[in-house]
């Protein structure tokens, strides 16, 4: 009889192996002193929020209960199943289905959940000053939040396991997977989490008693004994896919600030950006047209990059007081972080082979890469600039100069070091 037990525990350590080896590249230099200054950004600017006298009658209404469903709800989408299934399972595995679903899922239910509370724990955690100000806060429902959002969080898992079983038990909507969705993680919740939020204090215990019941029984449902393991069969095209998607998610984290080898990309053609790609080509190398089509349609680098300006952008406008050196520091920090995602783009195209083919020089190559790159570095200076005028024209100007200078020196030094 196979041990699908030591094969999960083997698969859990090795994989616990990986995010250690790649968060020793993660939290290099450069990366601490970015995660430093960004902490302390944020907790100065959530701060600024907290305690702002202009903002006492925004906190009074009652739109901040929505706000506060809303951040529970994100929390909710945070933390998957995690299988650690690969491609060849699908045959090496093959007929092994009750010891998986008995077993194997079993252990994987366990780790997720525990991945899966920490998200949620911190999310209320958050929440709680926001409960102060809105004078909503008590111990009794902060406490029945907490603990909903783990009883339901451990539910969504146990769901997305019976999803990834042939005939799945809870199968309201076969054909619009997106409605099944919507239902389980944004309208039952948000439901149930506005209710204990509007309840009178002494009838929260009476709910938190009565969800317990009813998260028992939908957890006695989604128990599997022997007799459901032995009727159970297993959909690999579902679990596979499942697995492998959330491998790439956690790689795609790495990325973001440490280079990940061997990493899958996918390219999506976006109809409504090419007529950027024929207004900026028209006078430029043909090189410099890959660049930019390779940016315009890379499904993970352009929407990472557009993230990445946003949250700069949100961070610098949130620090309403803070000192004019800290939001420059983080505006330089943006754009470095952009250009260290551009990047792989050159690598990627270098390592194709017709590419090597072409009789073109690779000065001209680095060259027309470089181009391409100062303009993201112009188009992130110009957004960053505009935000930082929030804070006057002395801030707006300093935050100029300061991007001027890293993008001289990420052009004439950093990038060149990075692509020869």
């Amino acid at each position: 009889m196979m041990k699908i037990n030591d094969l999960f525990v083997q698969r859990f350590v090795r994989a616990q192996n990986i995010n250690i080896k790649y968060l020793k590249l993660l939290f290099n230099d450069h990366f601490v002193v970015f995660l430093l200054i960004a902490f302390g950004a944020s907790v100065l600017g959530y701060r600024q929020l907290i305690l702002s006298p202009q903002l006492t009658l925004i906190w009074q209404s009652a739109w901040w209960q929505l706000f506060d469903v809303l951040w529970l709800i994100i929390g909710l989408q945070m933390g998957t199943l995690v299988t650690y299934f690969k491609p060849a399972d699908r045959l090496y595995l093959l007929s092994n289905d009750y010891f998986i679903a008995k077993s194997y899922m079993k252990r994987s239910i366990e780790v997720s959940t525990v991945f899966a509370s920490v998200w949620q724990v911190i999310f209320v955690i958050l929440l709680v000053p926001v409960f102060w100000q809105t004078h909503v806060f008590s111990f009794w429902r902060v406490g029945t939040l907490l603990l909903f959002t783990l009883s339901y969080k451990l539910l969504l898992l146990l769901l997305l396991r019976d999803s990834l079983f042939l005939k799945s038990r809870v199968n309201l909507s076969k054909y619009h997977s997106r409605i099944k969705y919507v239902l389980f993680n944004v309208i039952v919740p948000g439901t149930i989490m506005t209710l204990i939020l509007q309840l009178p204090s002494e009838f929260i215990w009476i709910f938190a008693c009565s969800w317990l019941i009813v998260a028992s029984v939908c957890g006695y449902f989604f128990y599997i004994d022997d007799k459901k393991a032995g009727q159970l069969a297993l959909d690999w095209t579902k679990i596979v896919s499942q697995a492998i998607e959330h491998e790439q998610r956690v790689l795609h984290f790495y990325a973001t600030f440490a280079e990940v080898p061997h990493q899958s990309r996918t390219i999506k053609r976006r109809k409504y950006l090419d007529f950027m790609i024929r207004k900026l080509t028209k006078q430029h190398q043909v090189m410099y047209r890959l660049y930019l089509i390779r940016l315009i349609r890379d499904t993970e680098v352009l929407p990472l990059l557009v993230r990445l300006e946003l949250v700069g952008a949100v961070v610098m406008y949130a620090l309403l007081r803070a000192p004019i050196w800290l939001i420059a520091t983080i505006a330089a920090m943006t754009m470095y972080l952009i250009i260290f995602q551009m990047i792989p783009i050159y690598s990627n195209t270098k390592q194709k082979l017709w590419t090597q083919l072409l009789p073109i020089d690779e000065k001209a190559k680095q060259k027309s890469f470089q181009q391409l790159a100062k303009q993201v570095m112009f188009m992130t200076t110009i957004l960053l600039a505009m935000v930082s005028l929030s804070h006057g024209w002395l801030t707006a100007i300093v935050v100029i100069i300061v991007m001027y200078a890293i993008g001289i020196f990420l052009n004439k030094l950093y990038i060149p070091k990075k692509i020869k």
